[in-house]
Formats: C-alpha cells, structure tokens, sequence
C-alpha cells in the first residue's frame, strides 16, 4: 500500500506524483472549508482512501471517480474510499466539497491507495468565483418551500462548476451565504459579519483577515464577481440601497483584487435573484445592470466583461434560490462570454 503525506504532497500545487489541492485549501491544515474545495488525483491499481482527521459542523461532499458522481450527503469522520469493485486501472479521483464553510469544516488526513499514485494532469486555465448564496449553490437540490442545509447545498452543480467544465478550467469558489460588497443580507438588526471585500482576503473564511498569502501558483487567469442580491435587499428592514455606495464599493474590490490578479480579466454577473417587478416599481434588475455598467466605465484599463444572466422562473430551490435549471441558464450564458473573450 502506497501513501501520501498530504501535507508535503499538497505544497506544490502541481506537484509530479501525488495529491493537487482544489479551490482555496491552507495545506497546513487540510482544511475544506469555501465551497467547492477538495481534492484531484490519479492512480493505478484497485483502491484508494482519503483518510478524514476530523470535522466540524455538517458538511456534504460529491465524490466523482472516473467521471461517475455519488453523494455523500453528510460526512460522519470515517475515511473516504473509492467504490467497490473499482477494478485494477489507472482511476482518477476527485472530491469537492457541497457545502459551504458557515455548515462547518472537513480536514483531511493521508491520501492511500493499494496501487501506485500517478502524475495529475497539468492546469492551464484558472477561474477564481466570487459571490454569495447563488455561487454556494444555496438549497439547488431543494423544491421551495424547504429548509436549506449542508445536504441540500450542491456547488458541484452551480453555474461556476458547470462552467469551469465546459471551458476546461479549475476553479476555486470564495462565496459565503448572505454576503455582499457593500453590505450585507437585511436583518432586524445589523449584520456585524464582514463583507466580501474583507473575507475574500483570508484563507478560510473564519480566518484572520490578510491570512491568504496569494501563491502566484494559483493566480487566476479569470475572476467572476456576482454579488448584488444582498446588497440590494431592503424590503421591510431597512432603507433602499444607495447605488453609489454600491458602485463605489465594487470599484474598490476589483482594483484591490487586480493588485493580486494584475493579468486577469473580471466578469460582472447580474443577479438571476434580481427582477424588476419585486419590489413594485422599483426597477432592481435594470438598476444593478446599470450599476455594473457604470462599474466597468470607472475601471477604465482594466480588462473586464459584462454579463446579464436573466431573472430565474417560479420553479426555484429552497428560500427561492435558483435551482439546477437556472443554474445551467446561468453557466451556459457565462462559459460562451468566457469563452468569447478569452479565446478558449
């Protein structure tokens, strides 16, 4: 049996044999905790097990081996492990974690497998997501009215997952319910939590602030921005949002994300959670498409894109998010204006 120290086979993120990192993961600790995070690797032979040192809180991880899916809707401690009857081949593994940091953590342990480890596949393209609830994947397996949790949540099946996908790209996910980038989700009482412009500094989103030290080795070639569903909230709780404040506080995320990422391209999403009927009058949808617009006017020199994912139906996940249909909507109107501007 063939093993893997997982911490000195993840400092290299594209090390030659052995185990590569996905999303944003402090190899110190091995902790899962943003979305979407986890882990790649192929080997040769008929088993292999990821062990789990501990977790926190309830978490919901998608185990893909040799391109077939399965589910593990909660994560009890005890090692993960290919299925069954895998058969002796050369396998590739990949788990990614379903749900977000605020439902608790995975840290992970060795990596074993009865065969040999092999070399992962080199990544040549990188998509950095930036967002709230939608890019979590928030209640996607759900049918409102439901009660969202880690088991419900589904990033591997958000629109920035399914778009990576088509276009062949890794991806990392920095995306936390209720968040935005100017303020937060309305609540009866103010929300003391910070906004994205803070948490997306840290390595994992409880971390101190300025804890992620941005290894150019994972520097991406892409970063998608859709924030704006919580910014714009106000029904009933407080005053309408200024939409200055929220141009001014996007203006500021990008040219302080560009100081780490001075070669990538941004792409601003408007909200598929955004309409124009609700609140009456209001006109929210056309409001933020014109905020972003004006986003982009003030960035002059930097390279970024505009990108209007259309308002979801009635058919929606739990507390009205979008669901797998509306995700797919969004994914394949993303990936063709990626794929138009980046030429890939």
């Amino acid at each position: 049996m063939h093993s893997i120290n997982f911490i000195l086979a993840s400092l290299a993120i594209n090390a030659v044999h052995g185990v590569r990192l996905l999303g944003r993961v402090d190899p110190r600790t091995r902790e899962l905790s943003w979305p979407g995070t986890g882990i790649s690797f192929i080997f040769t032979g008929s088993s292999a097990t990821i062990d789990v040192d501990r977790i926190s809180g309830s978490n919901s991880v998608e185990l893909t081996v040799d391109g077939v899916a399965s589910v593990m809707a909660n994560v009890n401690g005890t090692p993960i492990s290919t299925p069954p009857g895998l058969g002796n081949g050369t396998h590739h593994v990949v788990l990614r974690k379903r749900s977000e940091a605020l439902f608790g953590s995975i840290f992970l342990g060795n990596v074993t497998t009865d065969g040999t480890f092999e070399k992962d596949g080199e990544v040549s393209r990188r998509i950095e997501f930036v967002g709230d609830s939608i890019t979590v994947g928030y209640g996607l397996d759900g049918v409102n009215p439901c009660t969202n949790n880690a088991s419900v949540e589904n990033n591997p099946k958000t629109f920035g997952a399914l778009a990576a996908s088509a276009l062949q790209a890794d991806y990392s996910m920095i995306a936390w319910s209720g968040i935005g980038v100017s303020r937060n989700y309305p609540s009866t009482s103010p929300d003391p939590s910070p906004v994205m412009p803070v948490r997306w500094t840290r390595y994992n989103p409880n971390d101190a602030d300025d804890s992620y030290p941005f290894p150019e080795a994972s520097i991406p070639d892409v970063v998608v921005i859709n924030l704006g569903t919580n910014d714009f909230a106000y029904v009933g709780v407080r005053e309408p949002l200024n939409v200055q404040t929220y141009i001014s506080a996007m203006v500021a995320f990008v040219r302080d994300m560009e100081k780490r990422y001075p070669a990538a391209t941004f792409f601003l999403m408007t909200s598929p959670s955004i309409g124009d009927e609700y609140p009456p009058g209001d006109g929210t949808k056309t409001a933020q498409r014109k905020a972003l617009r004006s986003v982009m006017e003030a960035l002059n020199g930097t390279k970024t894109d505009f990108v209007d994912w259309p308002t979801q139906g009635s058919d929606v996940g739990c507390d009205y998010h979008p669901n797998a249909a509306t995700h797919a909507i969004g994914a394949s109107i993303l990936s063709s204006a990626i794929a138009g501007k980046m030429g890939w």
